[in-house]
């Protein structure tokens, strides 16, 4: 049996994730049903290749969700209670369609264009030079320690305060950070809150770690946090997961207000924060809102802090931030995940970011952001008129689109994919149990050539109306 991981089109998620997708997409086929048995954990193992804590990893996600259930002593069985309609709904949605090319509003990743490839081509001439074989030597767990030094700089410029280089931990990409939280965190039974809609891959690394998740909404203004005190008052809450500055998939911005109060919160009620911040510098103003590590003075708040959006994904570097008493724990777990980040990447940053290069790069991404914004929404006004609506983006890549009534994302989605284009559909980013809202797209316009996006923002408009009229 072939599950085609490889199917996936993936930057950030973990080979857990990608197996507990490729198995759920099963269910939702149809090919897996109610009752069936799912290959032995080593079975499975063997047959992807991977370690079978990955496969353990990846049934236990599929088990919280209500789609799989372990039977002692027998195995993995798809629950008697599972439907393919709610894997669909829990399922990731294909980058393309049949193996056809399609245009991509789905990806949430920069365009190619904008890669500093000179800039890098340039960098990695010189870390060879300087460093010779040292850059590809197994390097601190820790981190480059000029990289480290960079980035706790660069960290001082949102809170002013001083951040300790000791305290920076370089990490492969946001998802490992958050993978590492997980792992130095929480224990079975544990409860971690998340946003919904919210990143999946969030959730996933918790689930993995056995804890219960609860869901807590966000609107236009950022999470509830009324609803995140009840529950912090109701239950031992161990750890929240925020994406304060450009919300993944609602574009939210948190007040500095709600920052200040989060984190009086976790100081009051004992819990901690995980703070992941991709798209803070990308505000098109160039003004970005103060972190909720700014407002830690308990050392509850880890902020992971990546470069996947505002360089490139393939960079696969980004930092983890902790408060000094997890600093050995922090390390430890890192080393024990991959040993260390890559040498070469690693010295690459630091060499951007110290030569101003990319202080320089940053100002052109956002024009390019801004624009391809404004060029977007404008051809999408005349579908206001069928009660679609938006909030026009004051930073980031994405734009969260409320669809008129009668029509769902899921068929919209469907709909496009047939057309060559991919969105992503809300139910794929909710995290409350039974079948999700499914009302809003999330629109990756900073994917996609700008002579693009005129023709996508209509195809858009016409499948909500086809699909609000039947």
């Amino acid at each position: 049996m072939d599950l085609g991981l490889r199917l996936f089109k993936d930057d950030d998620s973990p080979l857990y994730v990608q197996a507990a997708d490729a198995v759920r997409a099963k269910i939702a086929d149809g090919e897996f049903r109610d009752g069936d048995k799912l290959p032995s954990v080593r079975k499975l193992s063997d047959e992807l290749g991977v370690n079978p804590a990955t496969i353990v990893a990846a049934y236990r996600i599929l088990s919280n969700e209500g789609l799989v259930e372990s039977r002692a002593g027998s195995g993995a069985y798809v629950s008697g209670a599972a439907s393919p309609r709610e894997a669909k709904a829990r399922g990731r949605l294909p980058a393309a369609c049949d193996g056809k090319s399609v245009v991509d509003l789905a990806a949430n990743a920069p365009p190619r264009s904008l890669y500093p490839l000179d800039a890098v081509k340039r960098f990695l001439a010189e870390a060879v030079d300087i460093d010779g074989g040292c850059a590809f030597d197994y390097q601190d767990a820790a981190g480059y320690r000029p990289l480290r030094e960079a980035l706790a700089s660069r960290l001082c410029l949102f809170r002013g305060a001083e951040a300790d280089p000791d305290d920076v931990h370089i990490v492969s990409g946001a998802q490992q950070g958050l993978d590492l939280v997980a792992r130095v965190l929480l224990r079975r039974g544990d409860v971690a809150a998340i946003e919904s809609p919210g990143y999946r891959g969030a959730r996933d690394s918790f689930l993995a770690a056995g804890a219960r998740i609860e869901s807590i909404p966000v609107g236009d203004e950022g999470l509830d946090l009324d609803a995140l005190e009840r529950l912090a008052a109701a239950r031992p809450l161990r750890l929240v997961y925020v994406n304060p500055s450009f919300q993944n998939p609602t574009c939210s911005v948190y007040a500095q207000p709600d920052r200040e109060r989060l984190a009086r919160m976790a100081a009051l009620h004992g819990f901690f924060i995980v703070e992941d911040d991709q798209l803070s510098e990308l505000a098109y103003d160039g003004v970005c809102p103060p972190s909720v590590r700014s407002y830690d003075r308990d050392g509850r708040v880890f902020h992971v802090k990546s470069f996947s959006k505002t360089v490139m994904p393939g960079l696969r570097i980004a930092c983890l931030e902790s408060a000094s008493a997890f600093r050995d724990r922090v390390e430890a777990g890192k080393r024990a995940i991959d040993l260390s980040s890559n040498g070469l990447m690693q010295r690459v940053l630091e060499r951007f970011l110290s030569s101003g290069g990319y202080d320089t790069h940053l100002p052109a991404v956002r024009s390019r952001y801004s624009q391809a914004a404004a060029v977007f929404c404008a051809a999408l006004e005349p579908y206001r008129a069928t009660g679609m609506s938006w909030r026009q983006p004051t930073g980031g890549i994405n734009l969260w689109l409320s669809l008129p009534a009668g029509a769902t994302a899921g068929a919209i989605t469907a709909d496009l994919a047939l057309r060559g284009l991919a969105v992503a559909a809300e139910s794929g980013f909710r995290h409350e149990k039974g079948i999700p809202p499914d009302g809003h797209l999330r629109v990756s316009f900073g994917s996609v050539a700008l002579e693009r996006l005129e023709a996508a923002a209509r195809a858009i408009g016409e499948s909500a109306i086809r699909k609000g009229c039947e």
